[in-house]
């Protein structure tokens, strides 16, 4: 469907005092209860605009065509595109919608599900989507195919669906070595199901050829353990995320591996092991690493200032999603690393070791927090000169400073009533927000965030929430529901009038 639009500049609507909605009766013989709305915040941050259209956006990627800046927004029903060149004014370029993604046998009523960490090629205009088990509607005793959806935006006007490149996982896809390769990681659904990257050779992006080899393998076969997300750094090393840590990979030049102590041409199949381990219990109990950063070369000052103790390169910025603790007090939280002493294959083996524990954040007990049973963990980040930005489901954006890395304080927040905050963006001084519930917003740090990362003064934690300036909404809350495969993991949504998302289903296993 091509549709332009032209988007106009959101108005700030007026923050107001907010607190949770009482509860009404509208006639005897007919009560109606409003339901509880959670409490809406937000401190040395403001919303610049909007994109209408978006709600139930998952991810975001962007690419220059010229002096065209674009955004590519993945979501529940499909893919957009908008020119971003004025923020002011954003405008919708195309729409590649379900119904053009739908495979044989797709419902495509149904929701595609889920591509979490959208890649795009900068070069040749190439988008990738992890196409994941339980979209349109998939279930057993049923094919459910898995894999990638390689898309054409040569012309971002223009989408079109190159292939489809079915594999046996289909959860997140990270470009490797200049997009040659994609690494497509998740839970492996062949009979080895063991804790595995897969790799695509895509230099020809309309026949991708799976190549007959497995990177970063966890766990033993049939454990079904699994890698999670993959991050590219700044010095070219893949990052693998998932089951028992975060592991680094050369894959390519010339480099010492450490598990044979040889010499040899790391590559996209082949790579060689450079650093990384898991994280202490006490820290992260779940071992389960969701995503991470390390800040090195050109991106070194965005992350915390290097010191003796913490050298250049040597942290590792990485999330546990977890909701054991509904208030991230025990799990769910930002734990920075630091990689000393895991360069000589420590962390590869059957009991990896534990990196050392630098510091720890989470949004219990801070300024804007719901006090109280909400869904609450750690996802997704970006990181911007020493200042992450953070999503946190219900908890909303979060903005730290990490200058030291022991100690990173919140400067700001961004928690709208009925939020469910999946992955920030930093783009051109300014915070792209997927929420799955809102849509995309793009936000602004105030002059008063930058005063309290100048100052090392974090926003000071509020009693009475009532009273913290707040925005509201004519939403409802976004319900989710742990996911058959990846449980509280990767939560799903779940509204409330999806057949094919309740006990039992979402595509999972009677």
């Amino acid at each position: 469907m091509k549709v332009i639009a032209t988007i106009t500049a959101a108005t700030l609507l007026a923050f107001t005092t907010a607190g949770l909605a009482s509860a009404a009766a509208a006639e005897p013989r007919t009560p109606e209860v409003d339901k509880p709305r959670l409490q809406a915040a937000a401190k040395n941050v403001r919303l610049k605009a909007s994109l209408p259209g978006t709600e139930r956006a998952i991810s975001i990627a962007f690419a220059q065509y010229g002096p065209r800046d674009v955004a590519f927004v993945s979501m529940e029903t499909g893919l957009k595109t908008f020119d971003v060149t004025d923020l002011d004014q954003p405008k919708l370029l195309d729409h590649l919608t379900k119904e053009e993604m739908a495979l044989p046998g797709d419902d495509p009523t149904k929701r595609f599900w889920e591509n979490e960490d959208i890649n795009v090629d900068p070069k040749r205009k190439l988008a990738f989507l992890a196409r994941e088990v339980n979209s349109f509607g998939r279930a057993l005793p049923g094919d459910r195919p898995t894999g990638n959806y390689i898309v054409s935006a040569v012309d971002p006007s223009d989408l079109k669906i190159l292939s489809f490149h079915r594999q046996n996982t289909g959860h997140t896809s990270t470009c490797i070595n200049d997009c040659s390769y994609l690494w497509t990681a998740g839970l492996d659904r062949s009979d080895a199901k063991t804790g595995r990257i897969f790799v695509t050779d895509i230099r020809d992006p309309k026949t991708p050829k799976e190549l007959p080899v497995s990177v970063d393998i966890r766990g033993k076969a049939g454990e079904g353990k699994i890698t999670h997300d993959v991050q590219v750094d700044a010095q070219g090393v893949a990052w693998v995320a998932g089951d028992d840590g975060t592991r680094g990979y050369y894959t390519q030049g010339w480099h010492r591996d450490p598990l044979s102590g040889k010499y040899r041409e790391a590559k996209a199949w082949d790579p060689v092991p450079y650093a990384g381990g898991t994280v202490p219990k006490a820290d992260m109990p779940t071992s389960f690493t969701h995503n991470s950063f390390r800040p090195i070369g050109r991106t070194l000052d965005d992350g915390p200032r290097p010191t003796r103790e913490n050298p250049p390169g040597s942290l590792l910025l990485h999330t546990e999603e977890a909701f054991g603790s509904p208030t991230c007090k025990t799990e769910g939280r930002f734990v920075i690393s630091s990689l000393q002493g895991t360069h000589n294959g420590e962390g590869w083996g059957e009991t990896p070791k534990e990196m050392r524990t630098v510091g720890i954040w989470s949004p219990d007990d801070q300024e804007g927090t719901i006090p109280g049973n909400v869904t609450c963990s750690a996802h997704y980040f970006d990181v911007q000169k020493r200042i992450v930005a953070y999503s946190w489901y219900n908890q909303g954006t979060r903005f730290l400073d990490i200058s030291n890395p022991a100690k990173p304080i919140q400067i700001g927040y961004w928690r709208p009533d009925t939020a469910t905050s999946w992955a920030p963006y930093w783009h051109r001084n300014t915070v792209f927000v997927a929420d799955i519930s809102r849509g995309v917003e793009i936000l602004q740090l105030e002059k008063g965030a930058y005063d309290a990362q100048a100052s090392g003064t974090p926003v000071t934690l509020t009693a009475h929430y009532a009273k913290e300036l707040a925005r509201e909404s004519d939403r409802e809350p976004v319900p989710l529901a742990p996911n058959p495969f990846y449980g509280w993991a990767c939560p799903m949504v779940a509204s409330r009038d999806d057949s094919d998302c309740g006990v039992g289903a979402c595509g999972a296993p009677c």
